[in-house]
This record gives structure tokens, C-alpha cells and sequence, in this order.
């Protein structure tokens, strides 16, 4: 009688013990779905910005009573921002330059905006084709206003569509891309992880100047 009531509390001990080294199984297995982690370094950067390229004022055209006003402080869109007398305003080149810059040179008469940022593919505006660029990170700049015609006072930039740096350069290459709907891009292969970036404007000459931290 002895041994049979000690061996009664053992066995539910026992059967105890299973019951929570199961649970502790199931739960250890739920807490061990992996979860994609982002690492910190990651870069987010969005730098959006305008310009005025020319002077929108000096071909005024038709002659009215009262021209409106120029729009002097434009949105980062600039959706419904207008000079009443712009003309068409497009990239003339794109230069690569000492200490990782990129500078896209603008002409004509009227406001840009820009928009840069890094992207997990490069894909051009309207289409879902991504293009393979040469780096480990892709660096999108997106120039809105410009346009692919021409008012005979300025060459629009004629290629080579890809252009390649130098092995010293944070910049591996550049694919510059025009489209008749107003946003020229430009994919810059950058050597490194998404390395931080500058963007500054010059107005004489008018252009965007990305530099990439070597």
C-alpha cells in the first residue's frame, strides 16, 4: 500500500513533466518563425526639391492687358505651378564628375522638380520592366517638367543612354532615360550599400547636381 501510493504521485508528475515539455515545444517553435529584419543602416532618404531654369519672363508672348503673377515659390510637385510664359525646359547633358557627383544640366525657360531616392529596382516611369543596373544600389532621380522638345535655343542630350564612371568613383554608372511625358530619370549604380547623398542646385549654369558619399 506503501509503494502504491507513492508511485501515483510519480506517475502524474511524470505525465505532468511530458505535458509541459510539449507545450514548451510548441511554443518554442511559434517564437521561432523568422521575421525579416531591416538593418538599421538602411537607407530612406527622399530629397525633393525645385528650380527655376531661365527666366521665365523674357519671352512673353501674345500681348495682354495684365499678365499673372510668376508662381515664385513652387511646390516640391509643382502640380498647377505655372509661368505664363514658359518654355519648354529640358536636360542637356548629364556629366560625371571628380568626388561622385552627377550633374544633369538643364536649359530653356520654366521650373523643374526633383525627386531622389534609392529603390530596390530600377523601373522605368509607365512601365513595370525593371532594367538591370551595374552596383550594389540603385540611386533614382526623377526630373519633373522637362520635356523632350525643343525650342531651337538648346540641344536636348543625345547619349549614350549608359555612362560609365571611373573604378575611383562611388558612382559605377548612370542610365539616363527622357520621356515625353514630362519626368526624365536616371538610374545611378552606386559601388557601396545606399551610401548617404547630397542633391544642390546651380542656376548658371541651371542644372541638378546628385553626389554620392564615397
Amino acid at each position: 500500500m506503501y509503494d502504491g501510493h507513492r508511485r501515483a504521485p510519480l506517475a502524474l508528475w511524470v505525465v505532468g513533466s511530458l505535458a509541459l515539455g510539449l507545450l514548451a515545444g510548441c511554443s518554442g517553435e511559434d517564437a521561432s518563425v523568422s521575421v525579416e529584419e531591416i538593418s538599421a543602416g538602411t537607407n530612406y532618404t527622399t530629397v525633393t526639391g525645385s528650380l527655376v531654369v531661365g527666366d521665365p519672363m523674357s519671352n512673353p508672348g501674345p500681348t495682354v492687358e495684365a499678365l499673372p503673377p510668376a508662381v515664385t515659390e513652387l511646390p516640391p510637385s509643382l502640380d498647377g505651378a505655372r509661368f505664363p510664359s514658359a518654355s519648354p525646359v529640358g536636360v542637356t547633358d548629364v556629366v560625371l564628375g571628380a568626388s561622385s557627383t552627377v550633374e544633369f544640366r538643364l536649359a530653356g525657360n520654366g521650373p523643374v522638380s526633383y525627386t531622389v531616392r534609392y529603390v530596390d529596382e530600377a523601373v522605368r516611369y509607365a512601365t513595370s520592366e525593371p532594367m538591370a543596373v551595374s552596383g550594389r544600389s540603385v540611386l533614382q532621380v526623377d526630373l519633373s517638367g522637362t520635356s523632350t522638345d525643343s525650342d531651337d535655343t538648346f540641344s536636348l542630350y543625345a547619349g549614350p543612354e549608359r555612362i560609365r564612371s571611373d573604378a575611383d568613383s562611388a558612382v559605377v554608372s548612370v542610365d539616363f532615360l527622357a520621356d515625353p511625358g514630362g519626368i526624365s530619370q536616371a538610374f545611378v549604380g552606386v559601388a557601396t550599400d545606399r551610401p548617404e547623398f547630397t542633391v544642390a542646385t546651380t542656376e548658371e549654369p541651371a542644372a541638378v547636381i546628385v553626389t554620392v558619399e564615397s
